[in-house]
């Protein structure tokens, strides 16, 4: 060691003008970087981790059941990052509905609104049958659909408290239409035909339209998964059940034919031309009269319903009496008539001349007229391209008579769906590593000092 260090010079090379200050000067951004990196990455982190916390699958927790439903004073826009029914579902809903437009990209949504609060969820059972037309139970808790790719082979029923799924089989493959669904949720009248295979076999529409004009009516007990043909009632187009569940109206042609559950049919009530049964809602609750509304496409005998299409033609609302009475006046101004809160209150989907809908309250007595919630209709929709469009609207028919509306809050959504979630993931996790790159380099690395 002695010898090694004899071998120094006695006076140390001389250091180039100011290489202290820029040794120092270096060393202290370094320290600086080093910070910045330090923080920038816990911020990365702490980004990445929100990104995906909404993905993570926590076990369901439907909204509490409030003492009375409610409805949002106006209805959230639309947004991608809905999560789905099967995924996170969120009780008892109130409505039911498509929204979206499809003139660009097909970006439609089947949507549930909860009755217990800010609850939104896409029915994903929907959209892998091809959003076919749906039926949301009077309580508000399950949802039965068909299928619109074609024949099925089953009915399907979604608990939206729950997500779970049940399977009706039907029996044989066959077209379906739903029409109406028991006050009391025991049973759905559906309309069913085989389906021909013509040239316009696939399109949108083509499973209501055969149906429509070659359907016969069958009605399904939900409990046993049993279906009743009864073959005289074709083809069925629109149905409404009695108050009392027991028994229903069906219209075939110009004719509403009165049945009980049996299929046994006991009066007949000519419907006025031009006009048909309201879908679902068309008896009173007082069991005294039938509501008609125009024809929204072509009528029965061309099969073009109309009732899948988007909200916009203004009609009005006409009574029928089943008995001696004095029907209650027409009320204009509608839309599609949803259903009642008593039987002098009926709610109703109305639009305005700016396309803009919303529910109503309407007093059969008063002619007076509230407006309930509104709808969100801006150009939000196809990337924000194009206005939303509302269709295939549904209400929970037994929990109106008890209906508050709420002040809307922030709508809750549930977990990001997993794709999306999964790609803000690795575009933060990028950026954390590029962080880590550009800040963890020591300065000056490699490179020796001026001479």
């Amino acid at each position: 060691m002695r010898d090694l260090f004899a071998t120094l010079p006695d006076e140390p090379p001389s250091l180039p003008p100011g290489y202290l200050d820029t040794v120092l000067t270096r060393g202290r951004r370094a320290v600086r970087r080093r910070r910045i990196g330090v923080a920038a990455a816990w911020a990365v982190l702490l980004l990445l981790v929100a990104a995906l916390l909404p993905a993570v699958h926590l076990p369901a927790q439907p909204a509490a059941r409030s003492a009375r439903p409610s409805l949002p004073d106006h209805v959230a826009g639309y947004s991608l990052l809905t999560s789905t029914v099967g995924r996170a579902p969120a009780g008892r809903a109130i409505a039911l509905y498509g929204y979206g437009n499809g003139e660009l990209f097909n970006m439609f949504q089947p949507l549930v609104v909860g009755a217990d609060g800010d609850t939104y969820r896409r029915v994903d059972a929907m959209v892998e049958r091809n959003r076919p037309s749906a039926l949301l139970a009077p309580d508000g808790t399950r949802v039965l659909l068909g299928d619109d790719r074609g024949q099925t082979g089953d009915l399907l029923l979604v608990d939206l408290t729950t997500g779970e799924r049940r399977s009706i089989p039907l029996g044989e493959r066959v077209g379906v239409r739903l029409l109406a669904w028991s006050p009391d949720g025991g049973h759905v009248a559906y309309s069913a035909a085989p389906l021909r295979a013509t040239d316009e076999f696939g399109t949108g529409n083509v499973v209501e339209a055969q149906v429509a004009r070659t359907g016969t009516l069958r009605l399904l007990d939900v409990a046993t998964g049993r279906s009743t043909p009864v073959p005289a009632l074709r083809p069925a187009w629109t149905a409404a059940f009695a108050p009392d569940g027991r028994r229903l109206a069906v219209q075939v042609g110009q004719e509403a034919h009165l049945i009980d559950l049996t299929g046994r049919e006991y009066a007949r009530v000519p419907v006025p031309a031009g006009r048909e049964l309201a879908a679902e809602a068309g008896w009173t609750p007082d069991g005294a009269f039938l509501a008609t509304v125009p024809w929204l496409g072509g009528g029965p005998s061309t099969g073009e319903t109309g009732h899948a299409t988007f909200l916009w033609k203004v009609g009005d609302v006409q009574f029928v009496p089943l008995a001696a009475g004095t029907p209650p006046a027409r009320v204009p101004d509608v839309v599609q008539l949803l259903g009642w809160r008593s039987a002098q209150s009926m709610v109703v989907a109305t639009v305005d001349g700016a396309g803009r809908a919303s529910l109503a309250e309407v007093r059969l007595d008063t002619r007076a007229r509230r407006t309930l919630s509104r709808f969100a209709t801006g150009h939000s929709c196809e990337l924000g391209t194009q206005s939303c469009q509302l269709f295939d609207l549904h209400l929970a028919t037994g929990l109106l008579a008890d209906l508050t509306v709420r002040d809307a809050g922030r709508p809750r959504r549930g977990p990001w769906p997993t794709p999306l979630s999964v790609v803000v993931g690795v575009t933060l996790a990028g950026v954390a590593y590029l962080v880590w790159r550009r800040t963890g380099r020591v300065p000056g690395r490699g490179r020796e000092p001026a001479a």
